[in-house]
């Protein structure tokens, strides 16, 4: 009887998602449960960086707060949208401010993204990257 030769396993593909967050605290908390969703966080403190990372390697899923310092989020996904166009339907929008009082409804509702207002419970997070990563 001769011995089967080792099959490779399966390679898992763990997706890679940027987080880009001007609050440290809440960027930690972001990256923390993402890990445990078996995904890997990188992070960048303004769209500036964002732009940057997202240049240099290949990601899965954007989560992006909404109102940052000079480029806010909705400068960063009409960037991105057009220069990675695949991931124009893979962002997680957070923020702090009221959506509707901060005109950023219309474009959240066209962009088609996902968004959470804060504060907002980590089961909420949770299900939202899950939505996120399924699309």
């Amino acid at each position: 009887m001769t011995a089967m030769p080792d099959q490779p396993s399966p390679v898992r593909i763990i997706p890679r998602v940027l987080v880009v967050e001007d609050d440290y605290q809440l960027a930690d908390l972001l990256s923390e449960v993402l890990v445990r969703e078996n995904v890997t966080p990188e992070l960048a403190a303004n769209g500036m960086e964002a732009l940057e990372k997202l240049r240099e390697a290949d990601y899965e899923a954007v989560v992006c707060d909404l109102m940052m310092p000079r480029v806010d989020g909705h400068e960063l996904y009409t960037t991105v949208a057009h220069e990675f166009p695949h991931l124009a339907g893979r962002f997680l929008f957070v923020t702090g401010q009221a959506v509707s009082r901060s005109g950023f409804t219309d474009f959240v509702y066209r962009s088609g993204s996902l968004l959470l207002e804060k504060p907002f419970d980590i089961e909420q997070l949770r299900a939202a990257l899950r939505e996120l990563l399924a699309r």
